[in-house]
């Protein structure tokens, strides 16, 4: 199966029809008498990458205080908790969007992970490329024995990647990353989706709407390996064990409760299972499925876009019933600064909700959260100006002692998104020369 006579092999599976589970770190894959960083088992450094659309406003986000022991602003008090992964970087200035060719919103999006955005020399939009993004080259550094070398989820799609939006190709609206200049890769709106990518081959149409209609769970098939390793397990292990796969048939239950009732339903052609309506669900379970993707080591790397660019939606489960983009156009009015503070202090509450899970979710000798670097951000501070300058930059997580937190870092006074993605990359052990319109590393 995937014990030899010394240790479980931290690439062992559990297998069934249509299913391949990986599985968490237990104690019986680390060689007794190995210390641990020696074996394959050991400290695996993780990076995750979180959007925000729209903006932040900058009046309610950054620290007065520069160094350590700043005070936290509204925005960022719920990740307060967390203080000593924490560093928040200021002054930075993400690229300017294309005036000539549109693309003020997508410029912002499409630019947080490589600096720069789509590019084009003659302004020919049949010539448009973006360039590989940060999270790939790390990908390439830490991503390499996992089952799946990244993840890419959201929580809208704008559409065909042939459409227009915002005057560009939706594709630069539908995505963070980029493997290079002419291959985007798209984003998994649907929890149901995700969760099929990583746990296996979900089978056919008519299988997929069968297990919608009847809660068959994609993980009976592997009861019977499930007990047979249980039984080859120490007490502690067998606690962990059990603990995660609750957790993935819990979600699993409930990817199933809101695809049934959503809007849209698997259909015999194979298509997307079930985006939920709620948008508070939605953000959990994705939030969720990243974590698993954690600890059962399925991938290392992701990229979450919350809600593109421009994006109408409504908040109203937090008294916000104004569509996003309409709020962020306050016109300064203290009602809707109000209101764009309440959205994204609620999404930092649903990011900090995420920070917390993987604190509490153990690995080897500490967390989830000790081994990852998680960059949370928007491509603009104030929304009404599409401003680019003094962006939101937030880095949360220990990174395997690589990187301190309780720190905010003041930046020279416009310096590059560009020079952060560099400094992060550094943190990574991903070799990447330059990116975007980098002028120097930006060490965190």
């Amino acid at each position: 199966m995937f014990i030899s006579k010394k240790h479980l092999s931290r690439r062992a599976l559990l297998r069934g029809a249509g299913v391949a589970m990986s599985l968490p770190l237990l104690d019986a894959m680390i060689p007794a008498v190995t210390a641990q960083s020696a074996t394959a088992a050991g400290e695996k450094l993780r990076f995750g990458s979180v959007y925000v659309p729209n903006g932040i406003f900058p009046g309610h986000w950054h620290p007065e205080q520069v160094g350590k022991d700043f005070e936290f602003n509204r925005i960022m008090k719920p990740i307060e908790p967390f203080r000593k992964y924490v560093t928040t970087i200021s002054n930075l200035k993400s690229p300017e969007g294309r005036q000539d060719m549109g693309g003020i919103h997508m410029g912002a999006s499409s630019a947080f992970l490589n600096g720069s955005g789509p590019l084009s020399e003659n302004g020919d939009f049949n010539e448009l490329r973006s360039k590989k993004t940060i999270d790939q080259h790390i990908a390439d550094a830490i991503g390499g024995d996992t089952p799946l070398r990244s993840l890419e989820v959201g929580t809208e799609d704008m559409g065909t990647s042939a459409g227009a939006c915002d005057n560009y190709p939706c594709m630069y609206f539908n995505t963070l990353s980029w493997y290079d200049d002419q291959s985007p890769l798209p984003v998994a709106v649907s929890p149901q989706v995700t969760f099929e990518r990583m746990f296996g081959d979900p089978g056919t149409p008519e299988q997929r709407l069968r297990r919608l209609a009847t809660k068959e769970s994609m993980l009976d098939s592997i009861l019977d390996e499930s007990n047979r390793l249980d039984s080859m397990l120490g007490a502690g292990d067998r606690a962990l064990l059990d603990e995660y796969m609750t957790n993935i048939r819990r979600i699993e239950a409930q990817i199933q409760r809101l695809s049934s009732r959503s809007s849209v339903i698997a259909n015999t052609t194979g298509g997307p299972v079930g985006i939920p309506d709620d948008f508070d669900q939605h953000m959990t379970l994705t939030y969720d499925l990243m974590r698993l993707a954690y600890q059962g080591d399925m991938t290392r790397v992701f990229s979450f876009l919350t809600g593109h660019e421009a994006t109408g939606r409504s908040y109203a489960h937090i008294g916000v019933n104004e569509p996003h983009h309409n709020v962020t156009h306050h016109k300064n009015t203290e009602e809707s600064l109000d209101k764009y503070a309440k959205i994204t202090t609620y999404q930092m509450q649903k990011f900090a909700e995420f920070v917390a899970s993987l604190a509490e979710t153990p690995d080897g000798d500490g967390s989830l959260l000790d081994s990852t670097l998680l960059y949370f951000g928007a491509g603009m501070s104030n929304g009404l100006l599409h401003d680019r300058h003094n962006v939101p930059a937030l880095l949360v997580g220990g990174a395997n002692g690589r990187i301190e937190g309780n720190r905010h870092i003041q930046a020279t006074k416009d310096e590059p998104t560009s020079n952060l993605l560099l400094g992060i990359a550094d943190v990574m052990g991903a070799e990447v020369e330059t990116i975007g319109i980098a002028t120097n590393r930006l060490t965190v």
